[in-house]
């Protein structure tokens, strides 16, 4: 009840705000107005890069986009006060449920049989167990498929030129996750871009579009994170596709929009200033003369490089990132502890732009938030030569949160330019336990 009070509150608030918006007389100048619904309950999955989704969107003044991060505003009226719904969450199914699930399904139903629909990235995966989704979003996620290639560069061929959506965009490259993963079915779809697997060779779609009524339904599966969001054809197709979702395909209002470049700053669950708040609380702990080169939030998959002199620190290709909630919040606790990259055995990460002649300071946050007896280690090595290795840190219980109430730690080191190879050293998070690996979050400074 008290979960469903606070829902209200919120609807009526973005409700209360968009009614006393004044527009144009002109139906055909008024705002497109986007519903960007994401959820960050226990059991959703962490979808990253929102705050890049709604920034690229409201760049652009055709638009007016509203971000509610509870799926159950589904299943209110609200969402009828919109043109755009813009699915950006995933509920898995072995979670609790929402509470108004079948309101959430009638509702989209309604909907999109006058209005539009955008499915982004997991939300393929939206409604799990739910056949009238499949009518909805053209097609879903099958578990038991492979999900998708490793997360890399590679092009985005465009199978449609004469569609809305992509007549001014051509073939593009774009850092994400090729999804494999889409069932099959006979829901007709029309095909707009596409994409090749490097794994097995066959081509998957990477958008397409379809008609449910009156309305329609835009589909892509791309936009993993902030890295995919910066890809400038993306950032386009995603307007065009809500313009076309909102059958405003006239609408010119954009005579010139701003690319949204991937930031030096950014972190899942955590917003600009808290990044910066974040950085800032680095660099005061830093010794006296002492420089904050790089800096990486493990959560977010992206991070900070100095102007002058900075490293990168390049993570494991595969890993995955997962987000600790605890009931209330932590005092002391930075939002970017709360979300970490994971996977089983080790985390390799590369750190490049080493200068041997320079002396670097290595910090490293990790907690055990779930009690599973977590043991890791710290080990470096010269890239390709496995005889040049180094153990920093001894296999060390991590702190244990959910038995003992531990905060997070940070284990600092000097980095031995022994073994730094044409600027490179592999730093390895090893797991010396059953359970998996995991680290928050990684930051190099230089000591004077």
């Amino acid at each position: 009840m008290k979960h469903y009070l606070i829902l209200v509150a919120v609807c009526t608030a973005l409700f209360s705000f968009f009614s006393e918006t004044s527009y144009a007389a002109d139906p055909a100048e008024k705002p497109i107005r986007v519903l960007l619904v994401n959820d960050i309950r226990p059991g959703s999955y962490p979808m990253q890069g929102i705050t890049m989704l709604r920034d690229v969107i409201r760049l652009d003044k055709r638009f007016e986009v509203a971000l509610v991060e509870n799926a159950e505003v589904l299943g209110t009226d609200l969402l009828f006060d919109y043109d755009v719904v813009l699915l950006a969450f995933k509920v898995y199914l072995h979670a609790p449920q929402p509470k108004r699930d079948a309101e959430m399904r009638a509702n989209l139903e309604k909907f999109v049989r006058e209005g539009g629909l955008f499915v982004y990235h997991f939300a393929c995966g939206a409604f799990e167990g739910w056949e009238g989704f499949e009518k909805l979003a053209g097609r879903v996620w099958d578990p038991w498929l492979p999900p998708h290639d490793p997360f890399q560069r590679f092009t985005v061929r465009i199978a449609d030129s004469a569609h809305p959506v992509t007549a001014a965009l051509a073939d593009f490259e774009i850092d994400d996750e090729l999804y494999t993963c889409l069932g099959e079915s006979e829901v007709p779809i029309h095909i707009l871009a596409d994409a090749v697997s490097t794994v097995d060779g066959k081509t998957y779609p990477m958008a397409f579009v379809l008609e449910n009524g009156k309305g329609r339904t835009f589909h892509t599966t791309l936009g993993h994170d902030n890295r995919a969001l910066a890809a400038p054809e993306f950032q386009k197709m995603i307007r065009e596709a809500l313009v076309w979702c909102a059958q405003r395909e006239n609408f010119t209002a954009n005579t010139e929009v701003k690319i949204l470049v991937e930031p030096f700053i950014v972190g899942f669950g955590a917003s600009a200033s808290e990044m910066t708040a974040r950085l800032k609380e680095i660099t005061d702990m830093l010794p006296e003369g002492g420089k904050l080169l790089a800096y990486f939030d493990c959560g977010g998959l992206g991070g900070f490089k100095a102007a002058e002199g900075g490293l990168t620190i390049v993570p494991p290709a595969e890993a995955k990132t997962w987000t600790f909630r605890p009931e209330s919040p932590i005092e002391g606790v930075p939002p970017q502890h709360f979300t970490v990259l994971f996977d089983t055995g080790q985390l390799p990460f590369l750190i490049e732009g080493l200068d041997r002649s320079k002396r670097y300071q290595l910090n490293v946050v990790w907690w055990d938030f779930d009690a599973n007896g977590r043991v890791q280690a710290l080990v470096v090595q010269s890239p390709g030569d496995l005889s040049q290795i180094r153990i920093l840190r001894p296999g060390v219980a991590l702190p244990d949160y959910m038995e003992s109430g531990l905060p997070p730690r940070t284990v600092t080191v000097p980095l031995p330019m022994a073994f730094v190879r044409d600027g490179k050293l592999a730093l390895n998070i090893r797991g010396e336990s059953s359970a998996n690996v995991v680290v928050s979050e990684i930051w190099i400074n230089e000591l004077p």
